[in-house]
């Protein structure tokens, strides 16, 4: 949103759309310096986002964009070094239906040295589009059938390293995850880079659990550092850990704040790590997940973070003197301003590289499915209307599918974490609804008692978050909240529309949430449950027509909140 753009600090360069100026800054004669340019979660962005969506101004964004970048810098004549924090993958309908090809087609031509293995890097479950899990008992073993078959499929085809030093198996005494690495070296312009991976342990809860089944995120730090100190071993430097990890609460964004200059204030999974690192720290932590612009120092390390969908990237120098010692020279951001056509070879021929996917969904993604009257937004402190629709057009189709009976009281449920993009004003593309619903998530149903809804829904609340994000929207009942300066929100009262006045209800959901995600059914007991081979997204789209006359934005009509 527009509001990113005002948080950047002095050194983001936002002077015009043209590529960085082509003077470096001054270093000693005697001084060799590296450039290392870093993003985060890509999400499958092909071409320029959606400036509503990012910068609320001009096209910006997406791995087209990134190349004519990446080109500007190399243009300096000192090596670059190109490095990605993770959530390579789930985003638009040209690389989501070919489950992320595409990206690593274009990192191949753009020259990405290094990854880490994001939480939506296991979205896509085995080989095909239409498979999102993979059949009971299925394991790594079994390859494109096994439950991360489409992520092998990415891993072979790449021709950097994807990395990630705490992805462990969650038998044998936890070893490695042995299709990836826990950190790599590569020597570039007289330069031994250490590059460290690491996921965040959100991720069983922020993908579909079965395709992490037999996995462990836990226990970072024993094995970061163990990393670290094999590649300080073996002579890198700098060393770079990527990490699909962020900063809770508020975010560093200057690397010289004389109230805090090491960034002792700050908290969450990235200073937990640090913490744990000991003297074991790398020179540079590229972070990811929150999607966030992020420029600072936590626990003294610098931590460089750059929003989503490559609107942003980083560009760090280190610089090593005559005596061999290496420094950071400059950190700084740059919003990558998209060109059409790109204004290099190296964009052109990266837009050349995805082009194939583009064409191959471009008629089916530009089919328009309906028009709404008024921009429908995705999320908001007290619900949105977007949310409800969604939610509502799930509890009707739960019905027409049979997974709910006529006569059973039923609440349908849906993540405001999933809905990713406003629905703008006017015609609606397909194109469009995957960027709304980029997640592959079926219709999913569960049966359990009044009790069991209360404390699924009261799980969703309890989130920090929820303070500024309205966690769900709901449909079949009515939901009374507030909110106090202690506890973001406080759930009143929830009254079921229909269905008898027995204890019984059953909880209609997209299947993300059936399988443990945002922790929704932890305490809560369920039976009977149910999957429908029906996307979420699809049945949406199927519902829109129903909302050209009277729209899907504002307030919900199902949340009260005092």
């Amino acid at each position: 949103m527009a509001r990113r753009l005002l948080a950047l600090s002095a050194t983001l360069a936002l002077a015009s759309g043209c590529p960085p100026a082509a003077s470096p800054p001054q270093v000693a004669a005697t001084e060799q310096c590296l450039r290392v340019i870093s993003w985060n979660d890509l999400h499958g962005q092909l071409g320029a986002d959606e400036a509503f969506i990012d910068t609320g101004r001009v096209p910006a964004g997406g791995v087209i964009a990134l190349a004519d970048h990446v080109d500007a810098v190399r243009k300096h004549g000192e090596p670059v070094f190109v490095v990605d924090a993770g959530d390579l993958f789930t985003g638009p309908m040209e690389s989501t239906m070919s489950e992320g090809a595409p990206v690593i087609a274009a990192y191949a031509v753009l020259g990405v040295d290094a990854a880490a293995i994001g939480n939506h890097e296991f979205d896509f479950g085995p080989v095909g589009y239409e498979r999102v899990v993979a059949q009971p008992n299925k394991t790594d073993a079994d390859g494109p059938e096994g439950p991360r078959g489409a992520l092998l499929a990415r891993i072979a085809d790449a021709k950097f390293s994807f990395l990630s030093a705490n992805l462990r198996t969650s038998a044998s005494g936890s070893p490695a995850w042995p299709h990836a690495r826990a950190w790599t070296l590569v020597e570039r312009g007289g330069f031994r880079v250490g590059v460290v991976g690491y996921s965040t342990r959100e991720t069983p809860t922020t993908t579909l659990k079965p395709n992490v089944d037999g996995l462990s995120f836990d226990e970072g730090a024993p094995y970061v550092g163990e990393s670290i100190r094999a590649a300080r071993a073996a002579g890198a430097s700098p060393i770079i850990l990527v990490a699909h990890a962020s900063i809770e609460g508020e975010l560093p964004q200057d690397l010289d704040n004389p109230k805090d200059p090491r960034g002792d204030k700050h908290q969450g999974e990235i200073a937990s790590l640090l913490d744990g690192l000991g003297a074991d720290l790398p020179d540079l932590v590229v972070a990811g997940h929150r999607h966030a612009w992020m420029l600072g120092r936590v626990r003294g390390v610098p931590v460089v973070s750059s929003d989503q969908h490559g609107v942003g990237y980083a560009e760090t120098r280190f610089c090593r003197g005559s005596d061999g010692r290496m420094s950071m020279h400059t950190l700084e951001r740059h919003v990558a301003f998209a060109s059409d056509p790109p204004r290099s070879d190296l964009g052109k021929r990266v837009a050349a590289a995805v082009r194939p996917w583009i064409d191959s969904v471009r008629v089916e993604a530009d089919r328009v499915i309906a028009k709404v009257p008024r921009i429908c937004l995705p999320q908001s402190a007290n619900g949105t209307a977007l949310a409800e629709s969604i939610a509502r057009a799930m509890l009707e189709r739960s019905r027409k599918e049979g997974l709910v009976s006529k006569d059973a009281a039923a609440v349908a449920v849906v993540n405001s974490g999933g809905i990713r993009a406003p629905i703008l004003a006017g015609p609606v593309r397909n194109r469009d609804l995957f960027a709304v619903l980029p997640f592959e998530n079926a219709l999913s149903t569960c049966t359990t008692t009044r009790a069991g809804l209360e404390r699924a829904l009261g799980n969703m609340a309890k989130k920090v978050s929820t303070r500024d994000r309205f966690p769900f929207g709901i449909a079949g009942a009515e939901l009374r909240a507030h909110r106090t300066k202690d506890v973001p929100l406080v759930l009143d009262a929830i009254n079921l529309f229909e269905g008898p006045a027995k204890d019984e209800v059953v909880i209609v959901m997209p299947d993300f949430l059936l399988y443990g995600g945002d922790a929704f059914l932890e305490g809560v007991t369920c039976s009977a449950t149910r999957t429908s081979p029906v996307r979420i997204r699809d049945l949406y789209a199927a519902a829109l027509p129903q909302l050209e006359a009277q729209g899907c934005d504002g307030a919900p009509k199902n949340v009260k909140i005092d």
